[in-house]
């Protein structure tokens, strides 16, 4: 029998067995890449290995295309999901972390469960998501493992079945889009600021933009190739990732997270627009 396209990479497999392992986390990791081995996104997704080991997140790892363009990533989720809800409830995995293979980790002292929504007030929030000046950016977000998404993924992926006239700029990004923005989707999808877990490179220009990885942060995502140097600035951070700069090798209470997280929910308690929450929260500095 061959081997799973998805390969399942856990704690066990990277750790040392002469020390403490952590328990397996209730969040898992998501990523894909697959033909030819690249250098430059395999050290990526290696950059999650410290991350996983410290937390005990398992890591999906999908190496073989299931679709067409982009559209296996839903794919891949809700063959995980799927998986996951045929288990026991005290067995499942609770929340899935989808990143693009893009994406290194900078930061592993900042664990994932602090972004998750607070239970029960905000146990309606099934995705957690973040946008860009295009909309939607679908290369970082949370899901939860649930019914609810097992249905949203499948509704995203029929889009150009059920509504063939509809322009999908950014193809399966645009189809998610689409999906979350009708009425019954909405109400359980939350938008937090993009830097939290979703920022693009600083650089002298945008370290003070919303949408700018700040120091301490969790990770950065190289979405954009427009000019054609992203290989080389994933090399460069990924260098900065290896060293354990102080600058953002940072524990979780010496970053602005806690109060950032602990603040966004508390006005989403006083009703007060997401959209403006976000505006306001994303655009601060950290010291």
């Amino acid at each position: 029998m061959p081997p799973s396209p998805i390969v399942l990479t856990n704690t066990n497999t990277y750790a040392n067995h002469t020390r403490h392992l952590p328990p397996l986390s209730i969040i898992g990791k998501v990523t894909a890449s697959f033909g030819p081995r690249d250098p430059v996104y395999e050290s990526a997704i290696l950059s999650h290995k410290p991350h996983n080991e410290l937390h005990g997140y398992p890591h999906f790892i999908l190496r073989k295309q299931m679709l067409a363009g982009l559209w296996t990533k839903h794919a891949c989720l809700l063959t995980i999901i799927g998986a996951e809800l045929a288990k026991p409830a005290s067995q499942r995995l609770k929340w899935l972390f989808w990143h693009d293979r893009d994406v290194i980790l900078m930061n592993p002292h900042i664990s994932l469960d602090v972004f998750l929504p607070p239970e029960p007030e905000f146990g309606h929030v099934n995705l957690l998501v973040t946008r860009d000046r295009n909309g939607l950016n679908n290369g970082v977000f949370f899901v939860r493992v649930s019914e609810w998404s097992l249905k949203m993924f499948a509704s995203a992926l029929s889009v150009r079945e059920y509504v063939p006239e509809a322009v999908l700029k950014y193809t399966e990004q645009s189809g998610m889009e689409m999906t979350i923005e009708r009425p019954w989707w909405n109400s359980s999808v939350a938008y937090v600021p993009q830097r939290w877990f979703n920022g693009f490179p600083p650089n002298r220009r945008s370290s003070n933009s919303t949408s700018a990885a700040r120091p301490g942060s969790l990770l950065i995502h190289f979405a954009s190739n427009r000019d054609g140097i992203r290989p080389t600035r994933m090399v460069q951070w990924g260098d900065v990732a290896c060293s354990k700069s102080s600058k953002w090798y940072k524990p979780y209470d010496q970053t602005g997270y806690r109060d950032e997280i602990a603040e966004y929910w508390d006005r989403l308690r006083r009703n007060e627009s997401m959209a403006e929450v976000c505006a306001d929260i994303g655009k601060r500095a950290w010291d």
